[in-house]
């Protein structure tokens, strides 16, 4: 028999009946902490560059144009603010990820699952046909 030859696959239908409600607390918990570092660290960036480049004093010099008498941009203040509101985005959006899969939960009690088709390929060990053609 030939090692080239390809795996057989074969269709198989599944139904999703159930999804674990721990497990969508860690998954959304890692995802949502992970998207709320990459956020706060590129705003960090984005302002150091404004910075940088005059543009935060530009804005400033534009808002004073329109009539205040003093339009300054508090970093520290602004970034305190921030990390707060991100910190309350986590602890909320994970909180959502789990309700989500507690609703559907009881929608598939309901309504019985939903169905998916998946492949399986057969899993082929070379090693294993080479010794047994070798026989």
């Amino acid at each position: 028999m030939s090692s080239q030859a390809k795996p057989r696959v074969r269709r198989v239908s599944r139904v999703i009946r159930d999804i674990d409600p721990w497990s969508v607390f860690k998954v959304g918990l890692a995802f949502h902490l992970v998207l709320y570092f990459v956020v706060l660290i590129s705003l960090v960036l984005l302002w150091n560059v404004a910075q940088s480049t005059g543009t935060l004093d530009n804005v400033e010099n534009f808002m004073e144009s329109f009539g205040w008498q003093t339009f300054k941009f508090d970093g520290s203040e602004l970034f305190g603010n921030l990390w707060l509101l991100g910190l309350f985005g986590v602890v909320l959006g994970t909180g959502l990820w789990v309700l989500l899969a507690m609703i559907f939960n009881l929608i598939t009690d309901l309504v019985g699952g939903v169905r998916v088709t998946v492949l399986e390929e057969e899993v082929r060990i070379i090693a294993v046909e080479a010794e047994e053609t070798s026989l």
